[in-house]
């Protein structure tokens, strides 16, 4: 599955074992960074508290040092987590009413 089809909790997962642990799947179930955003999905399942999407953004925050204006503007496009930097999953635009076609 290309990066940019992932979804949000499989970027997570994707992020956790390309960039932390260099793909060792047992370096991502011992991870000792608790501190991290991602460290409570890091396996690929969703736990308790916040959304995925709010997970995400909290990395892209601690990425940019917490400037909102460098997670708008972060140049890292092969990260798995870019598409939902901002918060929102693109892969859903227009789903719940927000895309509803005038028909008249």
């Amino acid at each position: 599955m290309p990066e940019n089809h992932l979804t949000p909790l499989k970027a997570i997962r994707q992020k956790c074992l390309a960039d932390c642990t260099f793909s060792q799947r047992e370096e991502v179930k011992m991870c000792p960074a608790k501190d991290c955003p991602l460290h409570g999905m890091r396996h690929g399942k969703k736990g308790k508290g916040k959304s995925c999407l709010k997970t995400i953004r909290s990395k892209c925050l601690d990425c940019s040092g917490l400037q909102l204006k460098e997670v708008r503007n972060c140049e890292h496009k092969d990260c798995p987590l870019y598409i939902y930097r901002m918060g929102k999953n693109p892969n859903r635009h227009g789903i719940g009413g927000n895309g509803l076609m005038d028909t008249t």
